[in-house]
């Protein structure tokens, strides 16, 4: 009998199985050399697959930038209970605050930065940030807001622009400054202060006599 051992079958991956280990290399060698510097070739190498399997997998670097992009964000959404909440200002308290959360996580604001350095050199990366981030979030809110101008409890002309000014004034200056390195995360205490002195101020101004 022989004392050298067979080795036992490598087992074959399945294409999820692909999908998530190309997925998970490309993430590390974007945020480690930037978009227009990584390579397909080091992603495959990394992932430890030909670079035909990877282009079996992903067409371009602009489709697997994407599939990152939907991984590494597919948190930052809003809590289903959050849509769900009756009352208004307590509801869209509670969506800012779930959106808030994830845009502070440490992963999310690398993945920011990293788009804000690269965008002037590959304009695409910004429309598949926002579809696969932040712009989930805000159509969340701006979904509420819409069926609350319907109804008759708010007086606003756009529902889409509401949205985008309520998030801008609830979370935009701390996320800058945090981009910036100026600041660090707030805390959840800061994160709740900001969403409710947000939301009182813009319902203050856009209740209808009716809501009242």
């Amino acid at each position: 009998m022989s004392d050298v051992a067979e080795a036992a079958p490598r087992r074959r991956l399945s294409e999820a199985d692909r999908d998530r280990l190309l997925r998970a290399a490309a993430h590390g060698i974007f945020l480690r050399d930037g978009y227009t510097a990584a390579r397909m070739d080091d992603v495959a190498h990394a992932a430890g697959m030909s670079k035909r399997t990877l282009y079996q997998h992903y067409a371009s670097k602009a489709l697997l930038f994407e599939a990152v992009m939907q991984d590494s964000l597919c948190p930052l959404g809003i809590d289903p209970a959050a849509e769900a909440e009756p009352d208004l200002a307590t509801a869209l308290r509670a969506m800012l605050v779930s959106l808030a959360r994830h845009l502070f996580e440490p992963q999310q604001v690398a993945i920011f930065r990293l788009i804000i350095a690269e965008v002037r050199r590959a304009p695409e990366l910004a429309d598949a940030f926002h579809r696969a981030g932040p712009g989930r979030g805000a159509s969340s809110i701006e979904r509420r807001l819409a069926a609350e101008i319907d109804s008759g409890q708010l007086r606003l002309a756009d529902a889409h622009q509401a949205a985008r000014m309520l998030f801008g004034a609830a979370i935009g200056a701390a996320h800058m400054f945090l981009l910036l390195g100026l600041n660090g995360p707030p805390s959840e205490a800061e994160i709740e202060r900001l969403a409710g002195e947000a939301v009182e101020i813009f319902l203050r101004g856009a209740l209808t006599d009716r809501a009242g």
